[in-house]
């Protein structure tokens, strides 16, 4: 079956005008769409047209003229960063400051979860913008103020959320994120520090999920080959436990001939533990986030499911696999405009 991978998109050009300009933005994935077997697809390693030679009869005064032109341009590029990006940086935290502040005293507020509970119906009813029912104050000012990019207001909400971890005044705040990098260092610290918080569990768990993707896609396969031949078991020496050494897929070394068969060389049993580094290779290229790797299987599943040639005994089991709920939540990004729920 032949899949592709449409689900990674550029995400949305308009930005927000003045201080409320992102610098970069990362690719958003449509969780509704991404299919995980695309990762398992070769890509192709086709070259793009080589680089003009540069000529080599320019003259030392054009030479001279073409790096007196360089010269002015970096000097262009100092003065920018000076006189716009700095700027632009400092006024941008300056604000933020002011959100945390507001957002600091309604937090202190006896009416805070009215006051935002009041900021949810007016985004709502004034410009079809819905936020959680549990949404702190810093993330209900953030989205107001923040109206037309929900990329950047989950940023500074996060960038927000630490600065109140950490008990900082809005005062403080403006230098401890230039101290910090900015934003968006600010946002990949937090995020690398609860990776490795978690990682040994997401890693055991990410693991499992692409052997599982590996093994529907086996069910799928139109490919299969006969053999009758030995299987050489590796297994470590710490794997006692016949099950837990047991490995659920069979590895094949082959060569491919002048006539493009394979010659098969050996096949392998290679054991839980070498089996899991190797399938953590195959999918290195795969999303680390839980959430993220979780729908691109389902999704995979979803179209497993309408292939006719599939048993009756297989088709059933994606059905229940597919009815039960996500096993793991999206905790990266904060969705603002999901369907309010009314909990007043």
């Amino acid at each position: 079956m032949q899949m592709t991978n449409g689900a990674i998109r550029s995400p949305n050009k308009d930005t927000l005008p003045s201080t409320l300009q992102t610098l970069d933005k990362e690719p958003i994935i449509d969780l509704d769409t991404f299919d995980l077997s695309a990762f398992v697809l070769p890509k192709s390693n086709a070259k793009g047209p080589g680089q003009k030679p540069v000529a080599q009869d320019k003259t030392a005064k054009e030479i001279t003229e073409f790096i007196q032109e360089s010269d002015d341009l970096f000097k262009m590029g100092q003065k920018y960063e000076i006189e716009v990006v700095a700027r632009g940086h400092q006024s941008l935290y300056e604000l933020l400051a002011s959100i945390y502040g507001l957002a600091l005293r309604i937090e202190q507020s006896e009416q805070s979860n009215k006051v935002v509970a009041g900021i949810r119906k007016y985004l709502k009813d004034n410009h079809q913008i819905s936020i959680q029912t549990n949404s702190t104050p810093i993330a209900a000012i953030v989205r107001y103020v923040v109206r037309n990019d929900k990329v950047a207001a989950s940023r500074y909400t996060k960038v927000l959320d630490v600065a109140r971890k950490e008990n900082l005044s809005p005062e403080e705040l403006p230098a401890y994120v230039t101290r910090r990098g900015g934003v968006t260092q600010i946002q990949d610290t937090e995020a690398n520090q609860l990776a490795k918080a978690t990682g040994d569990k997401s890693s055991k768990e990410r693991t499992e999920m692409i052997r599982e993707l590996f093994k529907w896609i086996a069910v799928g396969s139109q490919e299969s080959i006969a053999y009758t031949g030995d299987v050489a078991v590796h297994t470590e020496p710490k794997e006692d436990d016949k099950e837990a050494a047991k490995s659920t897929f069979c590895v094949f070394v082959a060569c491919q001939s002048e006539d493009g068969t394979y010659k098969i060389v050996s096949a392998n049993e290679m054991g839980k533990s070498y089996e899991d580094n190797l399938v953590r290779f195959l999918g290195k290229s795969m999303p680390s986030d839980l959430h993220t790797l979780e729908r691109g299987l389902r999704n995979f599943k979803k179209k497993l499911a309408l292939d006719n040639s599939l048993s009756a005994g297989e088709r059933k089991q994606l059905e229940r696999e597919l009815a039960a709920p996500l096993k793991y939540k999206s905790v990266d990004v904060i969705e603002m405009d999901m369907p309010e729920k009314d909990s007043e």
